[in-house]
């Protein structure tokens, strides 16, 4: 009798979990945004991979304006569906057509990010929750890193249009960000994000010089207007020659690099409920390659730049940084 009590449980937990891992499927498949295949590239077919690599199989090509429907985000694919299945597009290729207000409204919603640490020894950024896996970055002791969670032991993270991971063996502490931003201490980010950048001497010493100047507090009401924190783009005021983009070419200008700060601070802010965005301004179809596409908040010109105010009932705080290849910003609840 015993021995059939303990065949009827392990059944009866074989078909729960297969119950589970069935409706976890059909919730995989299910439409989370409409689009069209960019008509951006008019006379290109858009290619739909097996995998999110662009070296798997194609098992569909599309034409641009053909409707899909998108059912799985990362930082840097789509999955859609295509018959009973999922196949994977790069999100360039797809315009999202449910967005009433692109400009100042993403087309995706930002990651939520749970954490963050300051790394305290040598650590590499991986590809994939492996040891083997390819080294996508390098940080050192000082460094601030977003994380949106914990997967079987490592730490996941946005870097540029993809995921990367960090053992969480070589990490000392996570710290959390504020699950309730109305009963938020001072002491703990309602909002944190993180960027990554090339190892460019000048760019490195124009993200630190915004991040200097945009690290304040703002009033309840009060808005600003990057381009007027951060300007002049002159060596006057500890800006440096890099690379720019200017009239859809990359020149050489004073304050180049400006834009990841600008965007970095619009993905950490588009995670609190109380910011309004009044201004904002994309790079251009192809948006910058630092961040998830789509996710970027251009400025430093007089057609673009980044304007938000603060509608939250408290002044909150701006703390921007650079270390090593990492751009980190975190809003806090200041005290009043």
């Amino acid at each position: 009798m015993k021995a059939k009590r303990v065949i009827v449980f392990v059944l009866a937990l074989t078909l729960l979990f297969t119950s589970a891992y069935a409706a976890e499927k059909k919730q995989s498949t299910k439409t989370i945004y409409n689009g069209i295949i960019t008509r951006r590239f008019a006379n290109s077919y858009t290619n739909v991979y097996e995998k999110m690599d662009s070296d798997s199989k194609v098992i569909k090509t599309m034409s641009p304006g053909n409707k899909i429907e998108i059912v799985e985000l990362t930082p840097g694919w789509v999955g859609i569906k295509v018959g009973s299945g999922v196949g994977y597009v790069l999100r360039h290729r797809i315009d999202v057509t449910d967005n009433p207000n692109p400009g100042t409204v993403p087309d995706y919603p930002v990651t939520p990010q749970e954490y963050y640490v300051v790394i305290d020894r040598e650590v590499e950024v991986k590809a994939d929750k492996s040891a083997d896996s390819e080294t996508l970055s390098v940080l050192t002791e000082g460094a601030r890193v977003s994380l949106c969670g914990i997967e079987d032991g490592w730490a996941k993270l946005i870097h540029k249009r993809e995921y990367g991971y960090i053992n969480t063996n070589d990490l000392a502490e996570l710290m959390p960000v504020a699950d309730d931003v109305e009963t938020a201490d001072s002491e703990t980010p309602i909002s944190v994000f993180c960027s990554f950048y090339s190892n460019n001497e000048d760019r490195i010493v124009n993200l630190a010089r915004c991040c200097e100047l945009i690290s304040t507090v703002l009033q309840p009401g009060e808005s600003m207007n990057f381009n007027n924190v951060v300007s002049p783009f002159s060596a006057s005021n500890g800006y440096r020659l890099a690379p720019v983009l200017k009239d859809g070419e990359t020149k050489m200008g004073y304050g180049g690099g400006s834009c990841q700060v600008s965007s970095t601070l619009w993905d950490t802010l588009m995670q609190l409920p109380g910011i309004t965005v009044l201004r904002r301004n994309p790079h251009g179809a192809n948006a910058a390659s630092y961040l998830p596409h789509g996710m970027d908040a251009a400025s430093g010109t007089n057609t673009q730049n980044f304007i938000f105010r603060n509608d939250f009932d408290f002044p909150i705080r701006i703390d921007a940084s650079t270390h090593d290849l990492a751009l980190f910003v975190a809003i806090y609840k200041e005290s009043t």
